[in-house]
């Protein structure tokens, strides 16, 4: 049997839908398959996970443009509220991840979403919202995961994010953190369930082509070489991922 991922999506924007997939989908080894459905498709039958899982050996979270637990937005804020929804929605399947240890990798609202299954704080704060390339610093005892291998100590990762985590959720451990400015990057629920602040699909590339489909998606009067930097580490985390799926599959 071939292994395959259920990729589950949080835009409403079918461009941003479609470049997210895109990018997800070099980043995983070709012989690996990927299922793109979007949790906004209320077809799918959500609270039977047992079912809804059956057919995939791992789980990625995406991000989103659409969707903020918090963003600074008015409590009754549609998009704020949608993020509560759809965390409600996704309880059973988180359950059913965790209780089965299933590999999966949250990314950015993906990072966020399981954090605030685990019970932690989203918010908004504007120390540690960024939309560049910062740093990422893992601890020692990462090496030894297969997640990162072939990852430095220290690397450069592409964020775009208003919301982070108040605290370590309980029973996760924090690997990965950037200083004041991203003090909860990467962290590590069980044996085999990650999540990352950052965006380990993107690349330099990939922000220019985003900053060209969406007009004010940066700054004003900053461009995408003055903010973004490559950094082909982050992308490992992706690729080591999908071996760890594929690893799992044959267990």
């Amino acid at each position: 049997m071939d292994t395959t991922i259920l990729c589950i999506q949080f835009r409403k924007n079918g461009r941003a839908s479609d470049l997210e997939q895109k990018s997800i989908r070099r980043g995983i080894d070709v012989h690996i398959s990927l299922v793109f459905v979007s949790a906004l498709d209320q077809a799918i039958v959500w609270n039977n996970p047992e079912v809804l899982l059956s057919l995939y050996n791992g789980v990625i979270l995406g991000g989103s443009g659409d969707f903020d637990f918090d963003g600074n937005r008015e409590q009754n804020d549609p998009a704020r509220e949608m993020s509560y929804q759809l965390l409600e929605q996704l309880r059973p399947t988180f359950r059913y991840i965790f209780e089965h240890d299933i590999p999966t990798l949250g990314i950015c609202f993906g990072h966020q979403i399981i954090g605030a299954f685990r019970g932690v704080t989203v918010r908004s704060d504007i120390k540690q919202k960024k939309i560049k390339s910062h740093a990422v610093i893992l601890c020692e005892s990462a090496k030894t995961l297969p997640i990162f291998e072939d990852v430095s100590l220290t690397f450069t990762a592409q964020y775009i994010h208003t919301d982070v985590l108040s605290a370590v959720p309980q029973g996760a451990t924090l690997l990965g953190e950037g200083g004041e400015s991203c003090r909860i990057s990467v962290l590590r629920y069980k044996n085999n369930i990650y999540s990352t602040q950052f965006h380990p699909e993107l690349n330099v590339s990939d922000m220019a082509l985003r900053a060209a489909s969406f007009p004010g998606y940066l700054p004003e009067g900053v461009t995408v070489e003055e903010i973004f930097e490559e950094g082909e580490d982050a992308n490992k985390i992706l690729r080591n991922f999908g071996r760890l799926v594929d690893k799992f599959s044959c267990i």
